[in-house]
């Protein structure tokens, strides 16, 4: 597959880009510090071109702004661009249903929730993933979830994880998950995994 990967040189991006090549896939990076901004339409549509897949990570400013122009208008531009029948994966985060408890992220939260709509909207096929609280570490056990009632924390590598396996099983598309790490060891059946989810109404 040839997979754009935007946000592909941050943290949870450039596992996401391993991820793919390691499997003999090629990711090619869209890049706010290299190769253009996800709020730039132009960059996104000359990107997306000739994509199987499109995996939307990225982050914003915590002003309104800032997270309306990524995470909302970014998203709406991939969504112009990409070509029918193109899987979107984006990440997002948990709370997007409970923005109250963490006023402090209400604009991030908020836009990335309209960016989640959109892509929803968009018919793609797509795949929202949902990570608790990122931190460091390599892929270990992770809970798939829905509901947006949980907390807990998750690695970056094994959310990038998440996103590989969403490109290559079929059962993973028109759902959202929530993310949370375990001690129980890294899923294999992947397939069956999202198969238990429910698809989005």
């Amino acid at each position: 597959m040839d997979i754009l990967v935007i946000g592909g040189s941050g943290r949870v991006g450039g596992h996401v880009v391993a991820g793919l090549t390691s499997r003999g896939h090629t990711a090619t990076v869209l890049s706010r510090r290299t190769t253009g901004s996800i709020e730039d339409p132009e960059a996104v549509a000359k990107a997306a071109a000739g994509m199987d897949g499109i995996v939307i990570a990225v982050e914003s400013g915590t002003d309104s702004r800032s997270a309306r122009a990524v995470h909302f208008d970014g998203v709406r531009n991939v969504v112009a661009a990409a070509a029918p029948g193109t899987h979107l994966v984006l990440v997002t985060q948990i709370y997007i249903t409970r923005a109250a408890e963490h006023p402090d992220m209400a604009p991030i939260i908020e836009w990335r929730a309209r960016g989640e709509e959109a892509v929803r909207a968009s018919g793609l096929p797509y795949t929202i993933v949902r990570p608790s609280w990122l931190t460091s570490g390599p892929v270990g056990g992770v809970t798939l979830a829905q509901g947006d009632t949980g907390d807990g924390r998750v690695s970056r590598e094994t959310v990038a994880e998440v996103c590989v396996q969403a490109l290559l099983n079929p059962a993973a598309r028109g759902k959202t998950t929530e993310l949370y790490g375990t001690q129980a060891a890294p899923v294999t059946g992947w397939n069956a995994a999202f198969a238990a989810l429910q698809p989005d109404m």
